[in-house]
């Protein structure tokens, strides 16, 4: 009789541990793991051209010939549009002819004065003459030269507000040239990050239209004073544009690492904040739910960093997490 109470008792216990068993909640949980993170400062920005000149007429005059094309790239010094200079040419022709003749007379009258047949006088008006002449024709060719528009750097041009045979006045702008090249990007930092960011910092940046991502390029200026109302400092980055696919005035997401180290990261979903506190559940060896509070910094992936507050060993709960509280046993999946 004996032995069938007894047995009867170990059955209930075990029965028992294993309703016990099969009613605690189940979880999940891993250690944190330890990695390399990246501080990033994340900021807008805007490309410019590296450099903008406005083709403007100095004269007044109808156009004969325009040599390029809106948006292609033009090099330095290619002729870009011509004036018509009938009359420039005309003049040109005769005060060479002038020219021509009184340096015949000169080099006559040079002849004639080392034979004592010339006076003085008349051998220094014929070369002021000659003088006058070269002056007159290097006038003209300086005029023609001004009826020629050619490109200052190479760079491409922009859209052209006059056609061949339009009447063009001192000042009226044809068309502009933007070296492309390298490009300048603009943006903003705030005050605090100033003594973190140096010329020659590097940075990443995506257009946010399109596929151009990950451009490298550096910071060439950092403004000297702060914007009064902002509280950012403006600063000037250059990239480089080879194949010229980005363009002046597009928008895009500058990304800086100030620093890079090794971090203690756990999953975002293992953290719980209440009433301005931070904290993780994790198990001890016996798998009762123990409470931590902690300290977080960098989100990467969907982990965060933990600055403070949490063990390399310590089992940090990250799923099931709304099931539990401090004190309870759990069973892990």
């Amino acid at each position: 009789m004996k032995s069938i109470i007894l047995k009867i008792l170990i059955l209930s216990v075990l029965f028992l541990e294993n309703s016990y068993s099969q009613n605690l909640v189940t979880v999940g949980a891993q250690k944190p793991i330890l990695k390399d993170v990246s501080d990033i400062l994340k900021i807008p920005g805007s490309i410019t051209a590296n450099e903008k000149v406005m083709l403007t007429s100095v004269v007044s005059e109808k156009i004969k010939r325009i040599h390029f094309e809106e948006g292609k790239f033009v090099k330095k010094g290619q002729l870009l549009v011509e004036f018509f200079d009938n009359e420039e040419q005309a003049t040109l022709i005769q005060a060479k002819a002038e020219l021509e003749e009184a340096e015949i007379n000169y080099n006559r009258a040079v002849a004639l004065s080392k034979k004592g047949n010339i006076s003085q006088s008349i051998l220094d008006n014929r070369e002021m003459s000659k003088k006058k002449l070269y002056g007159k024709v290097q006038e003209i060719n300086a005029k023609i030269d001004d009826l020629k528009i050619k490109a200052p750097f190479d760079g491409y041009t922009g859209i052209r507000n006059f056609s061949e045979g339009s009447f063009i006045k001192p000042g009226d702008i044809i068309t502009q040239i933007y070296d492309i090249q390298f490009l300048k990007v603009l943006f903003y930092i705030p005050e605090n990050f100033t003594n973190r960011i140096k010329i020659g910092e590097k940075f990443i940046l995506d257009v946010r239209s399109g596929n151009l991502r990950n451009i490298k390029g550096s910071v060439s200026v950092i403004d000297a004073a702060i914007d009064q109302k902002t509280r950012t400092f403006k600063v000037i980055g250059k990239i480089k544009n080879a194949d010229g696919n980005i363009k002046p005035g597009m928008m895009v997401n500058i990304k800086i690492i100030l620093e890079r180290r090794e971090a203690i990261l756990i999953k975002e979903n293992s953290i719980i904040s209440e009433d301005d506190i931070t904290f993780v559940y994790i198990l001890d060896k016996e798998n009762v739910v123990k409470k931590k509070q902690i300290e977080v910094g960098l989100k990467e992936d969907g982990m965060i960093e933990v600055l403070s507050g949490l063990d390399t060993d310590d089992l940090v709960i990250h799923q099931g997490i709304n099931k539990v509280k401090e004190g309870i046993k759990i069973k892990l999946k």
